[in-house]
């Protein structure tokens, strides 16, 4: 898809970048914000696009209904593009939402674990990859949140795949034993997917941030997809 299409989102994660490594309450806020403004508008203009460009049919009386509700907009883009948004969680990208709309009304004096926004950058990042095609780089190969949520939709897109190629139905109550059966995954493989899946929900929606834990559930995570690919 051209990258004009997604110039405005990324405009607007340029700015957060600009902010994102200052060390000041006023700096953290305003990237949050601009990372939160770069979502917001990759959805819109993704749901608003021509069908010939996006690849898919919103009714345009679909998209005036939840104009001013963000998690309308998130369900209407899961709801038609679900299958590109493998290994993002709408649930991550609403509990964030709120989150800046708390630094925006009650901003003086508030700021935002910085693990918090690099991991709402990537999301970020990964919708542009995976809605308009538009790849910004990985970020750097550290133990963080943003790093988690990276390897988490990466493992989950590697495992996707490996189910598709075995004819596996994840939506299937008895699909793990099925991916045993079929040698696509191993019981320890299960285990450790379950494990991390739980570490990386609880500390993407934690208002704590656990960092051994998240350091912890990163090997995991690179493990497992070293084994997956």
């Amino acid at each position: 898809m051209e990258h004009t299409w997604a110039s405005g989102a990324v405009e607007l994660l340029r700015h957060a970048d600009s902010h994102i490594h200052l060390e000041t309450a006023f700096d953290r806020r305003i990237a949050f914000i601009s990372i939160d403004n770069s979502v917001e508008t990759s959805i819109r203009t993704f749901l608003a696009l021509p069908s010939n460009k996006s690849g898919i049919k919103v009714p345009r009386k679909d998209v005036d209904a939840v104009e001013n509700s963000f998690p309308g907009l998130l369900g209407l883009l899961w709801q038609h593009a679900g299958s590109r948004l493998t290994g993002i969680d709408e649930a991550d990208i609403e509990h964030y939402h709120r989150i800046r709309n708390k630094l925006y009304h009650d901003g003086t004096g508030l700021s935002v674990d910085e693990q918090y926004l690099l991991a709402y950058h990537q999301i970020a990042v990964l919708l542009l990859k995976n809605l308009f095609g538009v790849a910004l780089g990985d970020p750097k190969p550290a133990p963080t949140l943003e790093r988690l949520i990276l390897l988490w939709n990466k493992i989950e897109e590697s495992f996707k795949q490996k189910l598709k190629k075995a004819g596996i139905d994840r939506g299937h109550t008895f699909w793990p034993e099925e991916a045993m059966q079929s040698g696509v995954l191993s019981q320890d493989d299960i285990a450790n997917l379950t494990e991390l899946r739980m570490i990386r929900n609880k500390q993407v929606h934690s208002s704590t941030l656990d960092r051994k834990q998240v350091e912890y559930a990163v090997d995991l995570a690179e493990r497992l997809l070293s084994k997956l690919e």
